[in-house]
């Protein structure tokens, strides 16, 4: 008695031809996501081992951090009472109960302690965005940073409310 053969049935080493082209496909596959993934750490592999983060960068992060929130805490200051003022009413009219969620900064300091550049989110309204731009580069820090800290620093910044006078 002959055998049939069917092409797309046909064994080669116990496996099927059409299972065998699907492997095929997932190692091409996984061979190119693999070589993007090593093409994108490649730079990071070039680099030295991760290390601790210096003391001194840790305690200028924290001079910076603490000295914005000052800025955005000043009751005198009309910036900051038309900010707050716009988050509160933002807040009423959704209904939030808790105060805003932290707002993450990336943040470039000159040698003179100006900042030179400033990211983060939108708060939602231009305005908003500017009188907060507004307030964390009118004014430079009480220092430099370390020469040789990297940045930006990304720093964590509580808008508490302050009372309107």
């Amino acid at each position: 008695m002959a055998k049939t053969s069917n092409p797309s049935s046909t064994r080669r080493n116990g496996t099927p031809l059409i299972r065998r082209a699907w492997e095929r496909i997932a190692r091409v596959a996984g061979a190119l996501g693999l070589g993007l993934t090593a093409a994108a750490g490649a730079p990071a592999a070039a680099q030295a081992p991760a290390q601790p983060v210096p003391q001194h960068w840790i305690s200028y992060a924290q001079l910076a951090s603490n000295q914005f929130q000052v800025w955005l805490s000043d009751p005198e200051n009309e910036t900051v009472q038309r900010l707050h003022a716009w988050m509160q009413d933002r807040m009423l009219q959704e209904g939030q109960a808790a105060p805003p969620a932290p707002l993450i900064v990336r943040v470039w300091v000159n040698d003179a302690g100006k900042v030179e550049r400033l990211e983060f989110a939108s708060l939602g309204q231009q305005q908003a965005d500017d009188d907060l731009r507004a307030l964390l580069t009118s004014q430079a820090l009480s220092e430099p940073p370390p020469r040789d800290m990297r940045q930006p620093m990304v720093l964590q910044l509580e808008l508490s409310f302050v009372a309107k006078t």
